[in-house]
């Protein structure tokens, strides 16, 4: 591939990564206002998209002919630059809980003053990073280098700090070394542009485009990980809200005071926004384990003792053992409580998930769901309780056996 070729390569993953930053920038725009830490993040997001919009070719046309520094070779852009590393320098120290803004703006200010000074006074055109001649001492450039690694190379280290430290923690981990890697990759720019500066190859120049777009889709990946969470996650919500319906059906026609509302139709209930699905999916979880607690009187300690038994022959997996064993006793007692049968308390506790929360609980009442389906839950059967005392039969006169009448006892006189 040559430079020319590599060049248009990289020119359009830059502007495609830009467009792609934007867009979840303002997806993430309404949920980043109820944290403070979000906000700052999402801040230095915009303000890097911003840094690499005004260096689209489009774009940077745009402000040559809109703006007077824009045509100093880049001098609009530059600053704009440094305004972006104060925006993730500040991020940094509010992370830290070290914010000072005087102390990151005030030399944002004064930066940009001396690069506008440096621009018009001593080193004329300085802002140009092409094959014309500029000065490798030129101290436009070595300030300007110098600010934009003071801004990222710290945000790099505090997400990979943070990172590591969120253990188990996967999506966390993921998305701060996605961001460590964006902000890694706009301090390579820089870098790039000081070895250019240095040697001057032309293969080096090239790489320019394509550098930028890889931190544009590494801070895009970073930044948009939460709203791939959260649409996976009401993905998640809305299946396990339209598989639990059977079961919430079956459970609450026979208890039918756990339900808190009206029931909604299946379909209705899994339109709408993903708080919204999660909190009735929280609620119909809620309804069914109320009705296996009511449906757990109406089975006896020696069913539910025989219904482990009968499980436990089946040599099923571990994870399918509990599940099988309340799928058993529930069909009893959905038998009991349509025969009408008397509920008694139960000394024995109804199986559950191993861990607490709505996941969990879910992912338990669909595993109960599932077992109700296998042959060794279906095989197992146990008579439904009694309504009540079992009646007194009536007596039965024994038969006697016919003998002899006993002899006459004679009374002594």
């Amino acid at each position: 591939m040559d430079t020319h070729s590599l060049y248009e390569l990289g020119t359009r993953v830059e502007l495609t990564g830009a467009l792609a930053l934007w867009l979840v920038i303002a997806l993430r725009l309404p949920t980043a206002r109820r944290s403070r830490q979000q906000k700052m993040l999402l801040l230095s997001a915009i303000g890097l998209a911003g840094s690499i919009t005004v260096y689209l070719d489009p774009v940077t046309a745009a402000l040559t002919h809109t703006f007077r520094f824009a045509g100093s070779c880049g001098l609009f852009m530059n600053g704009w630059g440094v305004l972006s590393s104060a925006l993730i320098l500040d991020f940094v120290l509010a992370a830290m809980s070290r914010r000072r803004p005087w102390l990151v703006y005030g030399p944002m200010v004064l930066t940009i003053a001396a690069l506008i000074a440096l621009n018009y006074t001593i080193a004329p055109d300085a802002g140009c990073v092409t094959s014309q001649a500029v000065a490798w001492y030129s101290p436009f450039w070595w300030l300007l280098i110098a600010a934009h690694l003071i801004g990222t190379i710290p945000c790099a280290v505090l997400c990979v700090r943070y990172g590591r430290r969120a253990g188990d923690d996967r999506p966390v981990r993921t998305g701060l070394l996605l961001l460590a890697a964006g902000f890694i990759s706009s301090a390579t720019f820089w870098c790039v542009i000081l070895a250019f500066l240095l040697a001057r190859p032309a293969w080096l120049g090239a790489l320019f485009p394509l550098n930028v777009g890889v931190t544009a889709w590494l801070m895009t990946a970073g930044v948009g990980l939460p709203l791939v969470l959260t649409v996976h996650r009401a993905a998640r919500d809305m299946s396990a809200l339209w598989r639990l319906h059977p079961l919430w059906r079956e459970v609450t026609e026979a208890v039918p005071y756990v339900t808190l509302d009206k029931p909604v139709p299946r379909l209705r209930a899994i339109l709408g926004g993903p708080r919204t699905i999660r909190l009735r999916l929280y609620r119909q979880v809620i309804e069914i384990r109320d009705a296996l607690l009511v449906l757990h009187d109406y089975v006896s300690s020696e069913a539910m003792e025989a219904a482990r038994h009968h499980i436990g022959a089946q040599h099923l997996p571990g994870e399918q053992i509990e599940p099988a064993v309340t799928a058993c006793w529930l069909c009893t007692a959905l038998d009991a409580r349509q025969a009408a049968a008397t509920p008694r308390p139960n000394q024995l506790a109804p199986g559950g998930p191993a861990h607490d929360g709505l996941r969990s609980e879910a992912d338990f009442l669909l595993a109960v769901l599932r077992a109700r389906a296998l042959p060794a839950v279906r095989a197992f059967a146990v008579p439904p309780a009694p309504a009540g005392p079992a009646p007194a039969l009536p007596a039965v006169p024994e038969p006697r056996t016919p003998q002899s009448s006993p002899p006459a006892r004679v009374r002594n006189p």
